[in-house]
């Protein structure tokens, strides 16, 4: 290589590394300058009309296909959002079906529907409290398990767990599901 080739490669390192150094120390020293009066400018907000359900939320269940209009969107049931493993037609025959008791936590995801403690009419000294669980989609007799706590006022006043009956929970597994069917019935009716 010429002479010359050298001596160039060797000046260009050593005025790189000052260029560089008298950069990070004028960043380094810099204090930021802003202006008092200048405002922000507001930029409109983009709107994805295409992908937005009417109330609002993304919609994420619609396909390239419905959005071009070669398929149509399936309609949306009636009824509430549930989880994946938990029948909505259930769910609803669930909550018509323990009506007459106040719920004390209802948790449409899980499948999971507790009552508060209530009094039977005629029975102020028992109370019962009913949990029922809704296990999958299907409607079938295990699909959901309903469990029933019951307890008596003792002497001294305070609650004390009682038995409970087995049938009791039994029936109403079977009232619900029975409910389910005549929710099922319609909603296929409404379809046709």
């Amino acid at each position: 290589m010429p002479a010359h080739f050298y001596h160039l490669t060797h000046y260009r390192a050593p005025t790189a590394l000052a260029a560089s150094l008298s950069l990070l120390l004028g960043a380094c020293t810099a204090t930021k300058t802003t202006q008092a009066d200048a405002v922000a400018a507001q930029l409109p907000q983009p709107v994805q009309e295409a992908s937005a359900s009417p109330d609002g939320g993304m919609d994420t269940e619609t396909t390239i296909w419905q959005l071009v209009g070669i398929a149509k969107k399936p309609e949306k049931l009636p009824g509430p959002e549930t989880g994946p493993g938990v029948s909505p037609i259930l769910w609803q025959a669930t909550t018509d079906t323990l009506a007459f008791a106040d719920f004390e936590s209802q948790d449409p995801r899980a499948g999971l529907i507790v009552t508060k403690w209530y009094s039977p009419k005629g029975k102020p000294n028992d109370r019962v409290r009913i949990t029922a669980f809704i296990k999958a989609r299907a409607l079938r007799s295990d699909s959901i398990v309903v469990t029933v706590e019951r307890q008596s006022r003792g002497a001294n006043g305070q609650w004390e767990d009682a038995t409970v009956a087995a049938d009791v929970a039994n029936n109403l597994e079977n009232d619900i599901l029975e409910q389910a069917r005549q929710i099922h019935i319609a909603r296929i009716r409404l379809q046709q």
